[in-house]
């Protein structure tokens, strides 16, 4: 054999070569990611029973949520919400083990860095919650104190007081410098 004939010999040995030992990590990987949909889906389902149990909509209707998703055009329940971020949350810790196992490191650090700040979001999304139950309640409040005292413009009042809580609704994680505001300004 000439020179040439054995560097494409050689060549497609390696590729063949790299390839069985690739072949393994690609199927546990599909395994995994087979796996992250139905751990996923499973989670999903378990999150609405139980956000179902606890008549979670209804809650979310007392509170003046639904109504926001209702004026925001939203065709969405909170339950399903609620339930499709946990199963994309699983979902992408599952693809962080996949893509670790394929060796990408890169995108292996992104979708470890994105599964660490989930935690954060979901806490601003707390808190905003909160600062709308809290904004609705000072509504009710100054707006059925200003009634009882004969005020005219109990509704300006009563609006102006949710828009000042709000304007002063401010999340913020230092280490990561994510600040969350609703500024109506």
């Amino acid at each position: 054999m000439n020179g040439a004939t054995q560097i494409v010999l050689d060549s497609f040995s390696d590729f063949w070569a790299k390839f069985t030992g690739f072949v393994p990590t690609l199927l546990l990987a599909i395994a995994l990611l087979f796996a992250g949909f139905i751990v996923a889906w499973i989670f999903e389902v378990i999150s609405k029973k139980i956000l179902r149990a606890v008549k979670l909509e209804e809650i979310v209707a007392k509170v003046g949520i639904k109504h926001l998703f209702e004026k925001a055009g939203l065709k969405i329940t909170f339950t399903r919400l609620l339930a499709g971020v946990v199963y994309w949350f699983v979902l992408i810790v599952f693809l962080a083990a996949v893509v670790n196992v394929l060796g990408l490191t890169q995108l292996s650090e992104f979708l470890d860095g994105l599964v660490a700040y989930l935690p954060n979001v979901i806490a601003v999304v707390a808190i905003l919650i909160i600062g709308i139950l809290v904004g609705n309640l000072l509504y009710n409040v100054v707006k059925n104190a200003s009634e009882s005292a004969r005020i005219s413009a109990a509704g300006f009042l009563a609006s102006l007081t949710k828009s000042v809580s709000y304007t002063h609704l401010r999340a913020h994680e230092t280490s990561l410098h994510l600040v969350c505001r609703l500024l109506l300004e």
